[in-house]
């Protein structure tokens, strides 16, 4: 278990992953030291579409690159939306009046738990935000069809046709004992026979008709869980967690694209926020950020309590104020345990462990505010270029690497691309 030997079964199953993060970042021949000036400006040109820091030295001139934070503002939480709130909100035919407005207010508070089955709907594109409710109405009645037609397709499948289906095979076996371990503490899917675990496995099995080609990949029943509790309904819960599959589609595909990109993305917010703590991290081979790799895979659902996990995901799926505001949350948390970390100088054992042991302690509200905070902090951050003898400053905006995903491709060497999946896979099982 990871608890027990953090090495071991971290390092083991990274040891591919953290060769393309250092190609990645470093350069496969480069020595694990500071880089220039120049190469410094290079990497956030490519890593922060828009930074565009110009690196052409001249004669007789030195190309400085500095950051410039300036303060961390203070920033406060709002309370959620009430049902009173949400009812203005809505016209007489079900329109949603102000759809900016309520996502801000969503984004500022989160919702009261009772609007969360309605709302959340709006939020992962189920329903569109200009529908009238007799919009919905049709709607829902055709997604209800598609969604019990798929389910029948795998219902349906004789035990004679299944052994000549491995991979149908393989998803089924996987669905039932991941679904067997996910969030049983919950009074929705405690205990044995529980309605809430047959709803669970039956989703994921259809979704699995939905997107055969991805299927099931452990770690989608811990985003589903969330949606089918606040749902209480397979339908609706079905269509949400396919949205939210939208989003995190390139997670678990085979490649895993999307992990590869945001722990780069999350690596170049590091350095630009706290260089002194990224060379920290870097000097006990921890530069690789693989203890972020849980966080970034299921966004913090093993991190939170289930109902801070509520809060956290709803003010997300605002998209305010940036895209990856999640990688704003690791930050966030890094930030706070950082200092800890260097004082009692941690070494790659010691700050795995220690990220690991964060789980459950963490406040959501605190972290919100905090990534905020950050955000705005990057907003007014100036990433200035100063030729030495002619002193002139050009500003540049380094938020621009949480509004997109730019594209990273494998490494000379061939990493990531030969078994990497059931490597990344085996990072976060507990």
């Amino acid at each position: 278990m990871i608890m027990k030997d953090p090495y071991t079964t971290t390092l083991g199953g990274f040891s591919k992953v953290t060769n393309y993060l250092f190609d990645a970042f470093r350069g496969p021949d480069a020595e694990p030291q500071e880089r220039p000036p120049d190469e410094v400006a290079d990497m956030l040109t490519e890593a922060i579409p828009g930074l565009d820091i110009n690196q052409q030295e001249e004669p007789g001139f030195e190309v400085i690159t500095r950051v410039d934070l300036g303060e961390r503002p203070e920033v406060q939480r709002s309370e959620p939306v009430t049902q009173e709130e949400w009812e203005a909100s809505v016209d007489s035919e079900g329109r949603i009046r102000d759809p900016q407005h309520l996502k801000n207010r969503i984004f500022r508070g989160g919702l009261c738990h009772s609007l969360r089955r309605e709302v959340w709907k709006f939020l992962l594109g189920f329903y569109p935000w200009s529908s009238t409710q007799e919009a919905r109405r049709v709607l829902h009645r055709s997604k209800t069809d598609e969604y019990f037609r798929m389910k029948l397709q795998w219902k349906s499948v004789s035990e004679e046709q299944e052994k000549r289906n491995s991979r149908l095979r393989d998803y089924r076996s996987l669905i039932e004992k991941d679904v067997n371990r996910t969030d049983r503490t919950n009074s929705f899917y405690e205990g044995e026979g529980n309605p809430g675990l047959i709803l669970l496995h039956d989703v994921l099995m259809t979704y699995c008709m939905y997107d055969f080609d991805l299927g099931y990949v452990q770690g989608m029943s811990d985003l589903l869980s969330p949606i089918l509790y606040v749902m209480e309904n397979e339908v609706d819960a079905f269509w949400c967690f396919t949205s939210f599959m939208d989003e995190m589609h390139k997670n678990f595909e085979e490649q895993m694209q999307g992990m590869k990109t945001q722990l780069i993305q999350l690596g170049t917010l590091l350095r630009l926020l706290d260089r002194t703590f990224w060379n920290y991290l870097e000097s006990q081979d921890s530069g690789y950020l693989y203890f972020c790799f849980r966080w970034l895979l299921i966004r913090f659902k093993r991190e939170l309590t289930f109902l801070d996990v509520l809060r956290l995901w709803e003010v997300m799926w605002t998209g305010l104020p940036c895209q990856n505001f999640h990688l704003l949350m690791c930050c966030a948390i890094l930030d706070s345990e950082k200092q800890k970390i260097m004082d009692e100088r941690y070494g790659f054992n010691e700050i795995l462990k220690h990220v690991n042991e964060l789980a459950m302690k963490l406040h959501v509200e605190e972290i919100l505010c905090q990534a905020e905070a950050l955000c705005l902090q990057l907003k007014n951050c100036k990433v200035r270029e100063s030729w030495c003898q002619s002193c002139l400053p050009r500003s540049r905006d380094p938020l621009s690497v949480l509004q997109s995903a730019p594209s990273f491709s494998p490494s000379r060497n061939g990493h990531i691309r030969n078994g990497a999946p059931d490597l990344y896979k085996l990072a976060y099982i507990s």
